[in-house]
């Protein structure tokens, strides 16, 4: 069960870097272009998507292996 709270968390975090990304493309297209903040918030915005992007992965891997886990105790 572990592996639904990575998952939604995962996805909460993804969520949340792509509104950094929407909200530095706002920033960048201004007329007056703030590019010390855009450039700033699209690197927290790469951190935060990848680290969603790393939770659910763990989260999968969690699946996979207490599914063969189960498969093989099946099996026995």
């Amino acid at each position: 069960m572990r592996f639904w709270t990575r998952e939604i968390a995962g996805w909460l975090l993804l969520i949340i870097g792509l509104f950094i990304f929407a909200r530095c493309y706002t920033i960048l297209t201004d007329p007056v272009p703030h590019i010390l903040e855009g450039g700033s918030l699209t690197l927290i915005g790469i951190i935060i998507f990848r680290g969603g992007l790393h939770l659910l992965k763990v989260a999968v891997a969690a699946r996979i292996c207490l599914m063969a886990q189960e498969l093989t105790s099946r099996n026995d």
